[in-house]
């Protein structure tokens, strides 16, 4: 089940909330004439947070009117996914003095950045997409490696890896199976691809979406009947719906 929007979103905002806070504080300090050694530090600080308050506020303000009219605002598109990018350790920390896992945290992040990814309305040619798999979505007991190359599937049917290679003929995409985030950066840098769409877990997305910045990744989620790592899934109607209205053919 998705993690909505708004867990992201409210982390944020608390985020933002505490910064202002400590800004007031600092405001006393400054003032204060018993403070006087210490006024150029607080100022330091002062200015270093309110620089990062101003972003913030404009990240979540732009970022939930955009959400909100599902349209981006003119030219600030970047500057919210920019600033939610550098924050999103910051936020995961925060969320985790709350006791709030991060895996509902980093899918809450992952809805908000395809969100705004879908909101550009940005058209690539099947050769600027590629597709990201993870290995796991192959049968555990499939003696044939298919993390070098994909299509040394022998399509017995028994794992999703055979509709996806069907997918992948029909709309003439890139696509590469890859066992972590690390090789997927990699591959990502070496193809340099237009638009990416990742399938993996909350914590593979969510790295992946920061470390590729500002390169559009539209993440998908896969399932886990058997846990982590092991005979995952995916629903390859929202695959399939998401090829149609990315590629431009």
């Amino acid at each position: 089940m998705k993690t909505p929007k708004r867990l992201f979103l409210g982390l944020f905002l608390l985020f933002t909330f505490l910064v202002l806070s400590v800004l007031g504080f600092l405001v006393y300090f400054i003032k204060s004439p018993e403070a006087l050694f210490f006024q150029y530090t607080f100022l330091f600080f002062f200015i270093a947070l309110g620089i990062i308050a101003v972003f913030s506020l404009l990240a979540l303000a732009f970022a939930s009117i955009s959400l909100l009219r599902g349209t981006p605002p003119p030219g600030l598109n970047r500057l919210v996914k920019k600033t939610m990018v550098n924050l999103f350790p910051i936020i995961l920390q925060l969320g985790k003095m709350l006791h709030i896992t991060q895996e509902k945290i980093q899918s809450s992040f992952v809805e908000v950045n395809n969100k705004l990814v879908e909101m550009k309305n940005k058209k690539v040619s099947p050769q600027k997409f590629l597709l990201l798999l993870p290995h796991c979505l192959q049968d555990e007991n499939c003696p044939y490696k298919i993390t070098q190359d994909p299509f040394n599937c022998h399509r017995c049917g028994k794992c999703p890896v055979d509709k996806l290679l069907k997918l992948v003929e029909k709309w003439q995409v890139n696509v590469l199976v890859v066992t972590g985030g690390t090789l997927a950066r990699r591959a990502v840098k070496k193809l340099r691809p237009e638009y990416v769409m990742a399938v993996a877990c909350e914590r593979d997305l969510s790295s992946g979406i920061v470390d590729s910045f500002p390169l559009p990744v539209w993440g998908v989620l896969n399932e886990r009947p058997l846990g982590p790592c092991r005979n995952t899934k995916v629903s390859l109607n929202s695959l399939e719906e998401k090829l149609g209205e990315v590629l431009d053919k």
